[in-house]
């Protein structure tokens, strides 16, 4: 399994004149230092209007930077939002980036359960959906076609040559950001490789594993090829000392638990009821159900010590965790470290343990079984 690192550019408040500039420029200190710790990917979302939670609204320019400060890290986008870009610009964009970087981009795609952040760019909540599908049909196109045009419900491009090209042949590997059963599904059948979240608990994920899986056997890839890998994504803090570990982690947890109540609380703002379309109902059913469901939440360092949420512990504590991800077929974890309140000292500690302890483990272990074994050595 592959352990890479996840932004959303968090810059919790009070703020002063240079708080955010400040966690961005931490964040290419992080990542260049990560780069030489062994973590092979740094993935980035893309939000919009979401202060605190998310700064990162233009995660391509990020990893534009990053490029030209790393040579091996691949560069995720975890993910591209189609209903507010045209496809084409997507296309570009994201060629012109894997030309700078030599061939290091991954690109996600995510409809978006936020109409909070769609409405002011005049998307349609019915069409998003629509959107998407024809952005991941006219995008490995525009990538791989010498002359391309495309006629669709919301998009008419004439016949035109697309350039830049990506390095990456036949095109950057495509993944689906993945929440519910039906996104599993459809990500496998497409033969998209799927973004997802191991924070939402072992059980869970084991079983969205399985669907993804399974779909993806019958897989008739949007792309020039079948991109049959799983990423997830988690809170993660690691301490020498155990105890602080849990004490700092529980910290962390309680500000992150506190922001999605208040994401919660704006997702649906001024979006009509009796206007949500039927394929955003699950997203606007689990947001109205918060408040109740988090009534018999546990308390934080409960939940950390409980495991199975959260690389939170010692070394030894975080590498369980992966473990028991990696089991279930889990290729990745990116785990965001640059998390609320957590200092950039906290952050580059944590990546100094996971270097040292976490990333060799699991080096070790894919050394390992790629090593072939020698039989009748001695006949």
């Amino acid at each position: 399994m592959r352990i890479g690192m996840f932004y959303q550019i968090q810059v919790p408040k009070p703020w002063d004149v240079g708080s955010e500039a400040l966690r961005f420029h931490q964040m290419l200190e992080q990542v260049e230092y990560a780069e030489e710790m062994g973590f092979e990917s740094v993935w980035f979302v893309e939000h919009h209007f979401r202060s605190e939670w998310s700064h990162s609204s233009a995660p391509d320019l990020s990893l534009a930077a990053i490029s030209q400060r790393t040579k091996s890290i691949r560069l995720g986008i975890a993910a591209v939002l189609p209903p507010i870009h045209h496809p084409l610009d997507t296309a570009v964009r994201l060629a012109t980036l894997d030309i700078l970087s030599n061939g290091r981009v991954d690109f996600g795609v995510g409809r978006s359960g936020y109409p909070y952040q769609m409405m002011p760019f005049g998307t349609d909540l019915a069409d998003a959906t629509g959107i998407v599908e024809e952005t991941l049909d006219i995008i490995p196109r525009a990538w791989t076609e010498e002359v391309f045009s495309y006629k669709g419900k919301y998009f008419d491009i004439p016949e035109r040559e697309i350039v830049p090209k990506p390095v990456q042949k036949p095109h950057p590997p495509i993944w689906q950001a993945c929440t519910r059963e039906e996104t599993f599904e459809k990500a496998g059948l497409q033969g998209l490789g799927c973004l997802t979240q191991t924070s939402i608990g072992a059980e869970r994920t084991e079983m969205l594993v399985r669907i993804y899986r399974d779909a993806i056997k019958k897989a008739n890839p949007i792309g020039k090829f079948v991109n049959d890998q799983i990423s997830g994504s988690t809170v993660a803090y690691c301490h020498e000392d155990r105890e602080k570990a849990f004490e700092r982690g529980a910290e962390l947890i309680d500000w992150y638990r506190e922001q999605q109540v208040i994401r919660d609380s704006m997702v649906w703002k001024d979006y009509p009821a009796d206007r949500v379309p039927d394929d955003y109902k699950w997203h606007y059913d689990r947001a109205m159900a918060r408040d109740e469901a988090r009534a018999d939440e546990i308390p934080s360092r409960e939940l950390i010590e409980q495991g199975g949420r959260f690389a939170i512990g010692n070394p030894d504590d975080c590498i369980r965790y992966f473990e028991q991800y990696e089991a279930m077929g889990i290729d990745e974890i990116m785990p965001l470290f640059q998390v609320g309140p957590v200092t950039h000292e906290e952050v580059m500690e944590t990546l100094n343990l996971f270097g040292k302890h976490v990333v060799p483990h699991f080096k070790r272990n894919a050394n390992a079984a790629q090593k072939p074994s020698i039989v009748g050595a001695d006949d």
